[in-house]
């Protein structure tokens, strides 16, 4: 979660902060990110990679998952995504909670406050307890 909730019925700019803490779990925790959150929507991958560099992010955005179809949770957007994509693990950063059978992987963040210095250890162990090889940290929103 880049982009804290401002205000009860919108999402804030991306915020700094949170992406300073987005760029230190992918280092320590040797990850690249697919992007989940609402900000995939109407963008390609390019686009994502230079907006969240544009606010200082420093790792790879290597893809987004797919929007099946309204309704569908993002648990099963990301698990449809890993069905077509070889990681050993990834880590779900996201203020959803609506994860199923991948929750053991979620880094739950305050939707108020996106993603704090305390969740980049969570995120960093849930990485680091797979095989080395290459992974998938996803930034939901």
């Amino acid at each position: 979660m880049l982009a804290p909730i401002r205000s009860w019925d919108r999402y804030g700019d991306l915020d700094s902060a949170c992406i300073a803490v987005l760029n230190e779990i992918v280092t320590q925790g040797h990850a690249d990110v697919v992007v989940t959150s609402t900000l995939r929507h109407g963008k390609t991958v390019d686009e994502l990679h230079t907006m969240l560099h544009a606010h200082g992010f420093t790792g790879r955005v290597v893809d987004k998952t797919p929007t099946i179809a309204p309704g569908v949770d993002r648990g099963e957007e990301i698990a449809a995504w890993l069905a077509e994509h070889a990681v050993s693990g990834f880590a779900i950063i996201d203020d959803h909670v609506d994860m199923g059978e991948l929750r053991s992987h979620l880094v739950q963040t305050d939707p108020a406050r996106g993603v704090q210095p305390a969740d980049a250890p969570r995120a960093i162990a849930i990485l680091d307890s797979s095989q080395p090889a290459p992974r998938a940290g996803h930034a939901g929103g």
